[in-house]
């Protein structure tokens, strides 16, 4: 059962989501209305913010006191290729800097309608060839996004397979949009449960990202791709999502592929509850959940060290 923060945000949400529907707003007054939400989204303490550019693309760090001297986390944001921004993730990510001593580099991509497949893909790509160029090695670095950005993450690795670039350490996908033909049974399950997911709208923006080329290529819609040689993946979605099966399916072939995947559930909770860690006590639980993965996998840093 979600906790009384949940819902009461899922509530107001609710009600957000009814006035967008009815008076059809499009993208950029969504933007807009989404940078609005950011007003109450503050770093935490002890993180410290370094703005910085990916080929004239806007990136920023968050690192925390007493980084760990190595590792890094190269994160994408959300918003179905169309909204998102560092700022509208740059609250979220500083919290996982912060429980895990690991720098994260947010790094932002260009989106639709303006820049349609494979300019996002290419500045992920971008993201990741910086890096490396700055000294880090590949098994230093962990790649995550949620929602498109979770998609995203999967298909940059798909992407260094084709060009033989080495992977990442390991994958972070929260609630992934994995399927931009949206065929899950989640769709229209979830249709009345998730109020941060209009799928009329999604169809639209997934044709828009798409472009001309087939909506199921792999490096468009990664559950389409073969994850063979992937690093050990953390999957987190909760049922009532209308992307649940994107996470489910993404899951289901990871395990066919041999890829080591912990995939964690929650019951009742909206797409995006990440976001809302300020008040929301399963968006907190999911965070501990990403730092122990980043543990396990040696992406960990003591703030006593």
């Amino acid at each position: 059962m979600a906790s009384i923060q949940h819902d009461f945000i899922r509530l107001s949400l609710n009600n957000v989501s009814w006035f967008l529907k009815m008076n059809n707003v499009g993208i950029n007054q969504l933007r807009n209305l989404l940078q609005l939400g950011t007003l109450g989204m503050f770093i935490p303490f002890g993180v410290n913010l370094k703005k910085t550019k990916i080929k004239n693309r806007d990136a920023e760090w968050l690192i925390p006191d007493k980084a760990h001297p190595n590792k890094v986390l190269l994160y994408f944001h959300g918003g179905g290729y169309a909204l998102g921004s560092t700022d509208t993730h740059r609250s979220m990510v500083g919290i996982f800097a912060k429980r895990s001593g690991v720098s994260v580099l947010l790094a932002s991509y260009r989106r639709i309608p303006e820049s349609p497949f494979p300019a996002a893909l290419n500045d992920a790509m971008a993201a990741y060839e910086g890096l490396l160029e700055q000294g880090y090695k590949p098994e230093d670095i962990l790649v995550g996004g949620d929602s498109a950005g979770g998609g995203l993450a999967i298909t940059l690795q798909l992407m260094l397979k084709e060009k033989e670039i080495a992977l990442p350490a390991g994958s972070i996908c929260l609630s992934p949009w994995t399927d931009l033909a949206i065929t899950g049974d989640s769709v229209q399950k979830n249709i009345h449960r998730d109020p941060l997911t209009d799928i009329p709208r999604m169809k639209k923006w997934g044709r828009i990202y798409a472009g001309k080329e087939a909506i199921t290529n792999p490096l468009i819609s990664p559950m389409y791709g073969k994850l063979t040689g992937f690093g050990p993946m953390l999957v987190q979605a909760s049922t009532d999502e209308v992307l649940y099966d994107d996470a489910r399916r993404l899951v289901e072939h990871a395990e066919r592929d041999n890829v080591k995947i912990d995939f964690q559930e929650w019951q009742g909770l909206m797409h995006w509850w990440h976001l809302f860690w300020q008040v929301v006590p399963e968006a907190n639980e999911a965070i501990d959940k990403i730092v122990t993965f980043m543990q396990e996998l040696d992406f960990y840093y003591s703030t006593k060290n």
